[in-house]
């Protein structure tokens, strides 16, 4: 005897095919013109480098992801749409045919056009492969099934997202808002509460989540593969899977559970819609607060002003959503926002008040085994590389924890002087990695000139040096081909060096120049003598095209060439070099200063664009304009010239003998006292 049960009805399978057999057609056409025929279309191409198209990803990326997140998404809304008008819904559902079963014959519908033409471009693209020499060596066959199970996968994962979506609405415009409002909710949510935590919490660093926060989106994912030949980890993929099977099942358990008269309603379910209106409510509040510690810089009563107004509109907005009506403003409407408010303030007050001892937790010297202090970016870049930038030095330790004490004893003073203006800071990064296997991090917007004497014993180690990125470049790059330098005075050539052993005694020049830095030349630096460039191989350089020069698949190093750095300018000394790339006395003619107006940024008649001055303007203005024609002081003057001006400032103008002209800045205190 025959089971009258059925999962899937083939006729409501024909009907969806039918019905929107032209969305698989659009997809498919979609595909060919985004993979294929831009195959072909490279390869036609002069100057086009294959090697870089590393997989099936990096051909069309941005079409790619368009389409993708556009046609499953588009399927979803469609095959479902019959849900949300009342009268095709009473249609439906007066069929003889079980709930479960008509889900069940739509998503095989929906997947069926969606995996048909994925499945015919990946035929194609092989063919198409096979036929371009150029290609055929580096996409292989592998490379087309990663690319055709991703896409299957993500196809899948897109249409059973949008059609379990759509279960607890009765809308297709809000089905469709709420899709794309859920593949990005997770990190917006987390970007929005991990940057007020940076101002609620002391310390709190958010360098960790940033890492991670390109996982949390499938769109911000795809887009990060891009130039990564391992697109996906296996834990991925497996996670995509199991999400993928999760809202299937999901939406049959909405799907069964729904109630027919639902259709036209925003939210289907009611117990659905205090996670609504909250949810927003706390999103819009987050976002208020956000928007004023930006623009407020810090300033508490307007971050508690903008809380206050975001989650208002945010709950006034979801309860005309959900009623419908713009007349809700009664004070029964506004209850649950009173309770919503009195929460917070109590989650407020527990965060600021530090109950959980966030703010001052500092470990013991026994409990640490390693340290880092230094900039975040070079240590997530360090993180990303595999490179070891923690020290273990139980002195560096010591001065670190030292520096952390101190840090938490001025929180008053770091948090009042955090945007004083002319003042020197840094964004310091403290990692412990303890003993038992844990870290704790802490980041910290440090002003350098009142804690100058704390940080010096730190910041003059060659430990924190260690972990500069110029430092790290160049122990890590060894194929280094040649070294270029280009001095800052005007008239002035570069030279480029590509001896083997001058690369190499140079490189150790520039490293000891790097580990010698005082926190002065690191934070108070002075105009530099030039630039210094070191070109490696890239990646790509194996790669053998004649139509495109060799240096094409170059990367470089880049350093400044501080006036301080003199292991750099002996070695140029030694090598002959240093009188091509800095001036002496006898290369000055004459030198001119003129005195910087208090409001000079404000005045239109010195400046040309933005804050550049206007130099002829400015020499030629009422201004005492002093002069130096004793050689003497000529190279005191070019030693302390500095890039922006501070305090009390002059403008240099600097008249060479070779025609040239070179400007800079100068502080008062170094103007010789005979022609003040």
């Amino acid at each position: 005897m025959k089971s009258k049960k059925s999962f899937f009805k083939p006729v409501v399978v024909k009907q969806d095919l039918k019905q929107h057999g032209w969305v698989s057609i659009v997809y498919f056409i979609l595909l060919l013109f985004a993979l294929p025929l831009e195959m072909l279309k490279l390869a036609d191409m002069e100057y086009v480098i294959f090697s870089d198209y590393k997989n099936y990803f990096m051909i069309n990326t941005e079409i790619q992801a368009f389409i993708l997140f556009s046609i499953p998404i588009a399927c979803g809304l469609l095959i479902f749409r019959y849900l949300q008008t009342e009268a095709s819904v009473d249609t439906a559902h007066s069929l003889p045919i079980r709930r479960e079963t008509l889900y069940v014959s739509h998503i095989i519908s929906g997947l069926l056009l969606l995996l048909i033409p994925v499945l015919l471009t990946s035929c194609i693209t092989f063919l198409v492969t096979t036929s371009i020499d150029e290609f055929n060596g580096i996409l292989t066959i592998s490379e087309l099934i990663s690319w055709t199970l991703l896409y299957i996968l993500f196809t899948c994962f897109l249409f059973t997202l949008t059609s379990s979506v759509g279960m607890i609405t009765g809308m297709t415009t809000v089905q469709a808002i709420f899709t794309y409002i859920f593949l990005f909710l997770p990190i917006g949510l987390v970007s929005v509460i991990t940057f007020n935590l940076t101002f609620l919490l002391f310390g709190f660093s958010p360098a960790f989540t940033e890492e991670a926060l390109v996982y949390l989106s499938p769109f911000h994912r795809f887009f990060d593969t891009y130039g990564d030949i391992n697109t996906y980890s296996s834990l991925e993929i497996i996670l995509y899977i199991l999400f993928t099977i999760l809202l299937f099942f999901i939406g049959l358990g909405f799907y069964k559970a729904r109630q027919l008269e639902k259709a036209t309603e925003v939210i289907a379910f009611p117990f659905l819609k205090p996670i609504f209106k909250y949810g927003v409510t706390f999103c819009s509040m987050a976002l208020g607060g956000s928007y004023f510690s930006i623009s407020a810089t810090l300033n508490w009563n307007w971050i508690i002003f903008g809380y206050i107004v975001g989650a208002l509109i945010g709950y006034t907005a979801t309860e005309m959503i959900l009623q419908k009506t713009w007349r809700i403003f009664k004070l029964k409407a506004y209850i649950g926002f009173v309770i919503y408010s009195v929460i917070f303030i109590i989650i407020l007050f527990g965060i600021r008040s530090d109950l959980f001892h966030y703010e001052n937790k500092l470990p013991k010297m026994d409990q640490i085994s390693e340290v880092y202090f230094g900039d975040k970016w070079a240590m997530q870049e360090a993180e990303r590389n595999d490179q070891q930038l923690f020290s273990d030095s139980k002195l560096y330790i010591q001065d670190v924890r030292n520096l952390h004490e101190h840090i938490i004893d001025e929180r008053e003073l770091i948090e009042n002087t955090s945007y004083v203006e002319n003042m020197n800071y840094m964004q310091g990064m403290i990692i412990y990695k303890l003993k038992n296997g844990s870290k704790i991090s802490r980041e910290y917007h440090i002003p350098i000139d009142p804690m100058k004497k704390i940080l010096e014993p730190v910041m003059g180690t060659e430990d924190y040096k260690k972990t500069h990125p110029e430092y790290i470049q160049l122990n890590t790059k060894e194929d280094i081909s040649r070294i270029r330098i280009s001095p800052n005075v005007p008239g002035l050539n570069a030279i480029t060096i590509s001896n083997k052993e001058d690369i190499e005694s140079f490189k150790k020049a520039i490293k000891a120049d790097i580990l010698s830095q005082t926190l002065d030349s690191m934070y108070y630096p002075n105009s530099g003598w030039g630039s210094i460039e070191l070109t490696y191989n890239s990646s790509d350089a194996s790669f053998n095209n004649e139509q495109i020069p060799s240096d094409f698949f170059t990367e470089s190093i880049n350093v400044d060439w501080k006036k301080s750095y003199s292991n750099i300018s002996n070695w140029l000394e030694q090598h002959n070099y240093l009188e091509d790339l800095t001036v002496s006395e006898k290369d000055i003619n004459k030198i001119e200063l003129a005195k910087l107006p208090e409001a000079f940024q404000k005045d239109s008649e010195l400046h040309t664009d933005g804050d550049m001055i206007n130099s002829e303007n400015l020499f030629r203005s009422d201004n005492n304009i002093l002069t130096m024609t004793k050689n003497e002081h000529y190279l005191d003057v070019v030693q302390n010239l500095i890039d922006f001006p501070e305090g009390n400032s002059y403008y240099a103008k600097i008249i060479l003998k070779n025609g040239e002209t070179w400007y800079g800045f100068l502080e008062e205190e170094h103007i010789p006292e005979e022609i003040k």
